[in-house]
């Protein structure tokens, strides 16, 4: 059995309205899931099964919608969590940073995004990203190049560089 902490404010998107949600993850994972508060636990014969239940009910939790979260159920896909906090220490620090991942209408992230075929949500303290996990590896070396003051066209060209990676 697995645990993991959820959000409150994640807790009533995990479940679903009339608990649709949660079900639908249960059926489709094969886990028994439980919800006590803010903590979920996960039980699958399969331990693989259990691990990918626990990675998408984190992604939930992190600022992901259900749909695209499920895309942890494809093969090589992979989830990772950035926290801001390893890059800033004041909360005005951290919401600039958040706002360089995002960028200028949205620019930087949709285009760390369309370059390695992964989603990324940016959640509380955290930056997180899904996908594939050769676009998961080359989306967080972004996120965390701009987190780190790199500018936003030194993080394309360093996409346009690894995008063969990606394909």
């Amino acid at each position: 059995m697995k645990a993991v902490s959820v959000p409150e404010e994640r807790i009533s998107v995990l479940i679903g309205s009339d608990g649709e949600t949660i079900e639908e993850l249960r059926e489709l994972l094969q886990a028994e899931i439980n919800v006590d508060g803010n903590d979920v636990t996960v039980n699958s014969k399969d331990p693989l099964e259990e691990l990918r239940s626990i990675n998408i009910i984190k992604a939930i939790g992190r600022g992901f919608n259900p749909e695209k979260a499920l895309r942890l159920m494809e093969r090589n896909s992979s989830l990772a969590v950035i926290n801001i906090s390893d890059f800033a220490g004041t909360d005005s620090g951290k919401e600039r940073l958040k706002g360089r991942v995002i960028g200028k209408k949205g620019m930087a992230k949709d285009k760390i995004e369309d370059v390695t075929d992964t989603e990324i949500s940016i959640y509380g303290g955290t930056v997180s990203v899904l996908g594939p996990m050769k676009g998961v590896e080359i989306a967080k070396k972004s996120v965390e190049m701009l987190l780190n003051g790199s500018s936003h066209g030194n993080v394309y060209r360093f996409l346009e560089n690894n995008i063969d990676k990606v394909l």
